[in-house]
Order: C-alpha cells, then structure tokens, then sequence
C-alpha cells in the first residue's frame, strides 16, 4: 500500500474567533453559516489523512464476537442513487438498516428537516443513530400538524450524509481536501456536525458516515485531526459499510468514543434535585458576590445534559456536578477547551468552583496548567486563579490521529512526543520551577499532528466576563490587576503568551472587583531550555496579537508584545460599551481585530491594526464615503454622547482619562515600530496631546483600589515633549516604556488616583455597539486564500470567526524551531522610564 502524501508545509489551521452583538461571544464577524463552515474548513488545514478501508479497519474498528450474517452485505444495493435527488436516498437507507436489526439497542432516523431547537444553528444531518429511548420522534407543532423528527445533538450516536455530488476530498492532493466549490461546502457541513456533537456530548472520538451517490467513506475524528477512508462502493464491497455498523452498535461506550469518566446526571435524579436546590439556596442579587451562584444557576438548562465529572490526581478522584458550560472553543481539532461552574458532589453545598475540560498538547516542553498555577500560588502571585485539584484523565484518554501517522512514516523518523515527568514539582512541598526542558535530539521530520491529552483542572475563583464592568474606572482598574499578575508572574520565570479578551476576568474578592489574568496553559518559562517553537502552529489568539508577532510567526513572544495585547484589550472592551466619538463601530472592530493582510506566502496583521499601531493614533472613518476624512478616537463623558454631538467637542468637562491612557501608550506602541522599522535611521515623532480642563463633575483618588505592581512613585511627566534633532533617542526613551511592566502599572495607577483626573461617576457601561447579527465583511476571504497559496506556502494563519469567550478554537502557535530562545534581562533590574505621559 502507498504512503498517504502529507503536506510538506507544517502549517496549522487558523485560529478562528468570532466577534458578535452578544456579551457572551468575544471575537469578530457574522454569525452566518456560510461563514461558520469556511472558518471551520480552515482549522482543519492539514488535518485530515487518507488511508485504504481494510487499514482503517485495522486501527479503528475493532471486532466483535458476534458475526454478522453475510447475506445482509447487500442491504443497500437498491438504494437510488440519481443525481440531484440525494433526498430519495433517506427513506430506503433507514428502512434497510432498522428492519434487518443491524444496530440493536439503537435506531436510525432521518432528522433532515429540522435542527435541534436548543441549538441557533439549524444543522440536521441527514440520518442519525440514537439510542432507541432516545430516538426523536415526530411531533405536533403549534400548528396542530405533525413535525418530523428533530436533531438532537446531545444524544446523536453516529451521522450518515447523503449526497450525490461532489467529493470533498480528493486522495490526490497533498492535504486530500477538494478544492471544488460543492466539495467544500460539504466538507463545512460534516465539520459543523462534529462540531455540535463535541459541543454536546463527552467524547473523545467521533464517527460519520459520508455516502456519495453508490460511493462511500467513513471518517474517525478526534481532536488531533480525521482519518478518513478512501471511497468505496458500499454496494458490492463485500459489505464494509455494514460490517462497520455491525461491530459498532456492539462495541461498548467507550470504544464508540464516550468518556467513561464523565456520568450523565438524569433530571429526575435525587442529584439533579440537589442540584437545582443549591442554585436557589442563599438567593440575594443584591449582592455582587451573588453572580457566581447566578451562573450555576443558568447552567441549569433542561435542554442540556448535566454531567458528574471525575477529576484524577495522582491517583486520588474527586467528582464535580455541571450543567451547560459557560464556555466552549469553537472547532473539531485542538483542544477543545469548556469552562463550568462546578460543585464538589462530595460538598454540594460547599462553595463553587471552575472546572475546564480540555484536551491539553502532550508534550515534554509544554507544563499542564495545574502545574504552573500552583508555582504561581506557591510564588504569592496575585490576581491569578487558586489551583484546587487537576489531573490528565485516567486509562491514558489520548488522540490517536498522529500514531497513525507516524507507523506510516517510521522511515522519516518522526518525532514522538512524549510527556516529561512532573512527579518532582507535584510531589514536593517546595515551589519549584516546572522543569520544560528538552531531553530529546532532534528528528528529520515532526508529525504535523499534535498528541492530546485530555486533562481537568479546578480552581477555586469563579470569574466574571469582562464585558460587565459598570464604569471606565472599574474597567482600566481591573485590566490594571491583571497587568499586575503578569508582572508577577514574568518576574518569577513565567509569561502568559495568550493575552485576549477572554482570559481577563474580574472577580468579586473582599468587598472589590478586581481582575483575574486566567488560562496559563500557554504560558512558558522565560529561561527555558526548549527551543522556541514548542508546538507545531503559532501561539496567541490573532484580534490580540501584537503587530509584531503578527508579523512574524516565529517571533518569541516578549514583554512588548504582551503589554501591546494588554492595550488591544483595553480597546476592545471601550469601543464597545463606553462612550466615543465612533459611529461604525461593527466595521471598525472587523478592520482592526479580524482582518488580516497577505505578504511572503503567510498572514500578516490586518493594515488597519498595523496603522494605528506605527502611527500612534486610532483613526475612524465615520462616513460612509472614501472621501470622508479620519478622525482619530476619543472617549466621552456620557453627558456627550448622543447622535447630534457624535462629533463635537466640549471644553466644558474636563478631558476623558482614557484618551489619556490611550495616547501615552500609543506614543510608547509607536516608538517601538519607529525603531522595528527604521533601525539605523531618525524618525519623527509627533507625541499625542491631551487637554485638560478640570471641573467637578466626576470622581477622582478612588480610595479603596489595592496597590499591586509597579514602582508608586510619581514620576515627573514631560508635558511639552517637544522634539529636537535627537528623535531617535525619544523614541528609544518611549521605547523603553514596554521593555518592562513598571511603566505601564505606574501610569495607570496614576490615572486612577491621581486628583488631576475626574473620571465619569456612575455607570457607563452602555449596550453592546455590535449589531446582535454581527459584522459581515464584504470581501470573500477564500479569495484571499487562495492568492496566498499560489503565492508561497502558508506560515501564518488567518483570523477568521468562532464563538468563544477565551479562544475559540484553538490557537496559533509557533513553528517548530531548534534554536535555544536568547537570554532576558528581568523586568526586575530594567530601569524605568515612564516619559511621554501627558496631561496637557
């Protein structure tokens, strides 16, 4: 048998995010389903192989002892297979296989018309497996007429997909995906049913059945990537298809590919009961702290499954209750990452905690989360979640994709991954450094499918979405907390290398809210021994990515990049809930943070990020014409905000403190590219200018904000910062402001309690200026694909959209590269320099 041919380029699949008019989704773009499968088709980049059925077999499906009678391998032959007419195939194939008992216990029924009524996507597949006592059935609708059988996700065993077209896969092309229109389309259609089945069921593999006129495939997915079958003919093949049916219907659950480790509460169950009482018991909205117990309680969803989970620990387990998950990344392949609050089955009245379930990359350079936490609270680093419990998931629940791979390629020497021992940072009563060294040589040749792991972590802080900030005060203070923890955190060997809008949290702690830096598990020792490409793909999720690293896909990660994501944030969070002078807030946010641009065959960052990043302004254009002017953004009080002052001035109150924040950054963002790009040569600076004029309509030297972070000492301010000939030592001086944390905590420290700065008093926390349906942008990006590819192989990745609070799918991480990362000097012993910090 040949080799399937894999691509030569390592190049991993976008990280795609999604930014909607809802509070709950962080990231870009309209939630159309057109647009759903493209991005979805994207992540699977390189992520699918192709091998003979009689191999697949082999790996996949194991035997069973009870043998199916060989008469019934031509149960399908009279199925219709016209062109066009895939509908007159759902009838014939159902009746077949339920009426000759090929999956006992289980039934198949054809949902093809309507999708599952909890779910806003509208997917049905064709036909479905259930349980029998969970098949759906028809229905009376409000009509009074009968409904047919509805999808439903949480319990769908397998998918079968007729069509009598296209082909998405073609075992000819290097990444054995079809590049016809019809067959991608269809390709976007499996993808959303996988999708939809990891998002709803506990699984660690997943089964579909494609049918292709009298063709057929069948398709293995887990969260390393697919292996599919080369098509066969499911009508006189010796009865393949039916064979693979047979033995699945008896294998037990976990060899179907449900987590043996996860148990289904039932609703009418006294834990259920139990359940439902702790969400109710200490009701009291008026108190802040009430929103944890709020959450729990949505989580309650009747639509939704509720699961008993086990959490292992070096031999110890634990189980916690969850309903619905508060999060879930988007995607098939990748970690696949869910958060819930959680109780301790043991303590259901005890207090609640964070579970997240993920599938970890397994690899000896890369530490489990649990494990950096705990160094992290061992170190007294503030604003960071407080480990309670984390373990892989007993009887090794590991992807199997990459094993494949590597048997086929043993002559290639490709490298194995293996899982370096933690006992020594686990087991001791220190607080030692995870380890993350390389102890292996290098190979010829890395499989281009990541090991996963799946992993629970709980932690003892359950954080609240960003987007519920009351005020700008209570916004730039809790990003502050958050600052302050990466600070922390760098000064004791760790950086965070994933700043994103969904990993900055505010938590309700001793009468405050304060932030919660979340989601460590990319972080990486500043003076580790592992070369600087631990992963396969680039890490980060793109709308916060700094121009810089945008840039350059196999950039280290630093400081300045860091502090610039910081800044993206901040953004991201203003212009959508504060008051400003922008008036299209949708296409701006699509321009800075999801677009992206093409250069040297790879992704770059989006032009419109990348001017304001080097010009030290954000601009707008109001206007709907190419002639309207820029105007650059400014945050308002509330008092001026309305559509007939949208572009108006008032000297009457005094300046906004954000515009202040925003334009001393900016300079300091703006002199690091004046330097990036002009090394040898001057450039010139034009600093922001902030007025000022003081009144008493706000607040200022709020008094109950917790120091932490930075120098507090009140540095003298250059108010004039006139430039001379020395522009380049000026922009070296501003510079210097992100080569460490102290600046950027002092200035905001300032900003906050200074009592030169009155900020709005109250809430200013407006509705979300998305649209609820999102921003659709006009140009079509496999188009700009498909440039790129003719131009050069693919290093970058592309943003593209997925509903996630944190990452949506998964992320973009770095090439593979032998190179040993150059030696840091620690923010601790950088001297700083706060200039370019204004007023007037």
């Amino acid at each position: 048998m040949s080799l399937p041919v894999i691509p030569s380029n390592n190049t991993s699949p976008l990280k795609f995010s999604r930014i909607q008019g809802d509070t709950d989704n962080v990231f870009i773009g309209a939630p159309d389903l057109e647009i759903k499968r493209r991005e979805l088709r994207f992540s699977m980049h390189n992520k699918f192989i192709v091998v003979s059925t009689s191999l697949f077999m082999e790996y996949y499906v194991p035997p069973v002892a009870q043998k199916r009678n060989e008469n019934l391998s031509n149960i399908l032959k009279s199925v219709p297979v016209a062109s066009g007419r895939e509908t007159a195939m759902y009838a014939p194939i159902v009746h077949a296989l339920n009426k000759n008992n090929i999956c006992p216990g289980f039934t198949f029924v054809s949902t093809h018309t309507r999708g599952d009524p909890s779910e806003t996507s509208k997917d049905a597949p064709d036909i479905g497996l259930y349980p029998k006592d969970r098949a759906p059935r028809t229905s009376q609708g409000p009509d009074g007429r009968p409904q047919a059988p509805a999808t439903d996700w949480s319990f769908v065993e397998l998918c079968i997909e007729c069509k009598t077209g296209s082909d998405p896969f073609n075992d000819r092309k290097p990444d054995f995906v079809s590049k016809s229109d019809e067959g991608k389309k269809i390709l976007g259609q499996i993808l959303s049913y996988i999708e939809l089945m990891f998002r709803r069921q506990q699984r660690t593999c997943i089964f579909l059945v494609l049918i292709l006129g009298k063709m057929c495939r069948i398709i293995r997915f887990d969260r390393s990537g697919a292996v599919v079958t080369q098509a066969f003919n499911y009508k006189t093949n010796d009865g393949v298809l039916i064979e693979f049916l047979w033995r699945y219907a008896r294998w037990d659950r976990s060899t179907r590919g449900h987590d043996p480790s996860a148990t289904l509460i039932l609703p009418d169950s006294e834990l259920a009961e139990a359940m439902v009482a702790r969400a109710k018991k200490d009701k009291d909205p008026k108190k802040q702290e009430d929103y944890v117990r709020q959450l729990f309680q949505e989580s309650l969803d009747t639509h939704w499954s509720w699961w008993k989970l086990r959490v292992d620990c070096k031999g110890d387990a634990r189980h916690f209750v969850v309903g619905k998950p508060n999060f879930i990344a988007p995607g098939v392949a990748g970690r696949g990452t869910r958060g819930f609050v959680a109780l301790d089955e043991a303590n259901l009245n005890g207090p609640f905690y964070y579970l997240k379930d993920a599938w970890r990359v397994s690899s000896r350079h890369i530490d489990k989360e649990g494990t950096t936490l705990r160094y992290l609270n061992k170190k007294g680093v503030h604003y960071v979640p407080t480990l309670d419990f984390h373990g892989d998931v007993s009887k090794a629940q590991v992807t199997k994709t990459q094993d494949l791979w590597k048997d086929l390629h043993k002559d290639d020497k490709a490298e194995e991954e293996e899982t370096k021992p933690e006992e020594k940072t686990e087991a001791s009563g220190k607080a030692t450094k995870p380890s993350g060294e390389n102890t292996k040589s290098e190979v010829k040749k890395t499989c281009p499918f990541k090991k996963h792991k799946h992993y629970r972590i709980v932690v003892r802080e359950v954080g609240q979405k960003m987007a519920k900030f009351s005020s700008s005060l209570q916004l730039v203070y809790v990003l502050r907390c958050c600052i302050a923890a990466h600070s922390e955190a760098y000064k004791h060997g760790v950086i965070h290398r994933d700043i994103s809008a969904g990993n900055v949290l505010m938590y309700y702690r001793e009468g405050r809210w304060c932030g919660l830096l979340n989601d460590w598990e990319l972080s990486k020792q500043t003076e580790s021994n592992a070369p600087k490409g631990r992963q396969l793909d680039r890490t980060g999720t793109w709308q916060f990515l700094s121009v810089s690293a945008l840039d350059n896909p196999s950039k280290e990660i630093e400081i300045e990049d860091e502090l610039e994501s910081f800044f993206h944030v901040l953004l991201f969070f203003a212009i959508r809930f504060l008051h400003h002078n922008c008036v299209l807030v949708g296409p701006f946010m699509h321009k800075y943070f999801d677009d992206y641009d093409v250069g040297d065959g790879k992704y770059v960052c989006g032009p419109k990020k990348a001017s304001c990043m080097k010009n030290g302004a954000i601009t707008l254009r109001n206007g709907t014409s190419e002639q309207d002017p820029d105007v650059s953004l400014t945050f308002r009080w509330p008092s001026l905000q309305s559509e007939s002052t949208a572009g108006l001035e008032d000297t009457a109150l005094p300046p906004h403190p954000l515009n202040v924040i925003f334009s001393t950054i900016l300079e300091w963002i703006k002199s690091r590219y004046a330097l990036i790009q002009s090394p040898s040569n001057d450039a010139v600076a034009q600093p922001s200018q902030s007025k000022a004029s003081h009144s008493s309509q706000g607040r200022s030297a709020p008094c109950d904000l917790e120091f932490v972070g930075g120098t507090k000492v009140r540095k003298p301010r250059n108010r004039s910062a006139s430039l001379d000939a020395h522009a380049r030592k000026h922009h070296e001086d501003m510079a210097e402001n992100l080569r460490s944390h102290d600046p950027i905590l002092d200035l905001l420290w300032d900003v906050l309690t200074s009592s030169e700065f009155e900020w709005p008093d109250g809430s200013e926390n407006t509705a979300d200026k998305l649209p609820k349906e999102g921003h659709k942008p006009k140009a079509d990006r496999n188009a700009a694909s498909a440039n790129m590819r003719k131009g050069g192989s693919m290093h970058g990745n592309v943003p593209a959209t997925g509903s996630s609070l944190k990452r949506g799918s998964e992320h973009i991480e770095e090439p593979a590269n032998p190179e040993t990362p150059p030696k840091r000097v620690k923010s601790s012993k950088r001297k700083s320099n706060r200039r370019g910090h204004k007023r007037s």
